[in-house]
């Protein structure tokens, strides 16, 4: 009788009413938020799950667009290092998922395109820490601005990945967990390693995914 009352108290508490009292405070805080982050930022879409938690530098800087999902725990640095200090630094699609623990640097400007999934700490930076003058440590050499990265709709980027400055990957790719991205990606590919290279690549005139070997070439 006692498991059966314990179980009673677990059904109607932790998955009943717990999970409504979770989600109308969740809503209620978000609503909060939402009001608060259309006022700051540079652009702030519609049906926006922005969680608690994120550390964000020049809101104003950024655009979000609509239904998208910034989960807690991740950092995005957004102020411009050059002369147009209202220009947008990071431009995220409509639809984008955002996991925890990533971590944006966007100095100059990085792009996430429509329908693109990051995974959990993903580290995306247009910054590089310069170490060519020896009589310096590396913290006191200069921090270099980089080209863009440009990430194109419909991507997915697993966890633990990490895109250097310069890369764009093209649409409807993905990049596999602990990869290192340092050169363009193109689109339609599956990438992983360290560094990333192509291993598979969708074929629209045979309507097949072709492997791709160690010499970034077709499998005969």
């Amino acid at each position: 009788m006692a498991m059966s009352y314990k179980r009673w108290i677990q059904k109607v508490y932790y998955k009943g009413l717990k999970k409504r009292i979770n989600s109308l405070y969740r809503g209620v805080i978000r609503f909060f938020v939402n009001m608060r982050n259309k006022i700051v930022f540079g652009e702030y879409g519609r049906h926006v799950h922005w969680d608690t938690g994120i550390i964000v530098e020049s809101p104003y800087n950024i655009s979000v667009g609509d239904r998208c999902r910034i989960k807690k725990g991740i950092e995005i640095y957004a102020e411009p290092w050059g002369d147009d200090k209202d220009k947008i630094t990071l431009r995220i699609g409509n639809n984008v998922s955002i996991n925890s623990g990533t971590f944006i640097n966007a100095h100059n400007y990085i792009e996430i395109g429509d329908g693109t999934l990051i995974g959990k700490n993903v580290l995306l930076a247009d910054t590089r820490h310069d170490f060519h003058d020896p009589e310096k440590s590396i913290k006191d050499n200069p921090i270099s601005l980089e080209p863009p990265i440009i990430i194109g709709k419909g991507c997915a980027i697993a966890f633990n990945t990490f895109i250097f400055p310069g890369v764009t990957i093209g649409p409807h790719s993905f990049i596999s967990a602990n990869s290192v991205v340092t050169e363009d990606i193109p689109p339609y590919s599956v990438a992983g390693g360290n560094p990333a290279k192509v291993l598979r690549r969708y074929d629209f005139d045979k309507k097949e995914w072709i492997k791709y070997n160690t010499d970034r070439r077709p499998e005969e």
